[in-house]
């Protein structure tokens, strides 16, 4: 199931969600699986489509247009330096692999539940 994450970017609220499509997307262009992107990022080893992709692909999933996912992106990550939108990428695919505080847990039932 496809995890999404709503952040204050770019001067508004913005949906930001990959899908397993997306994800696929993001392993072409960053010539790396979501996990590997999302290590380099947090090693300072990230490639420029590192930071780029998961912000853009992020806000087509999360319903903007491709034209104006990719206006927004020109104008606050590519004519910006990049290391500003390093937490906002991570933020992005780390919602995206492991989910949010609010997602349900659809695994085994806790102790909680249980007793």
């Amino acid at each position: 199931m496809a995890r999404g994450v709503d952040l204050t970017w770019a001067g508004g609220e913005h949906a930001f969600l990959l899908t397993i499509d997306l994800l696929r997307a993001l392993e072409d262009k960053c010539d790396a699986g979501p996990a590997w992107v999302l290590a380099r990022l947090g090693s300072n080893q990230w490639r420029v489509d590192d930071v780029i992709q998961p912000i853009r692909l992020g806000l087509e999933g999360g319903g903007l247009e491709k034209e104006a996912a990719r206006k927004l992106v020109k104008r606050h990550v590519e004519d910006r330096p990049l290391t500003e939108s390093v937490l906002t990428a991570q933020a992005i695919l780390m919602a995206a692999l492991y989910g949010g505080e609010d997602d349900t847990d659809q695994g085994e039932p806790s102790a909680v539940a249980a007793e």
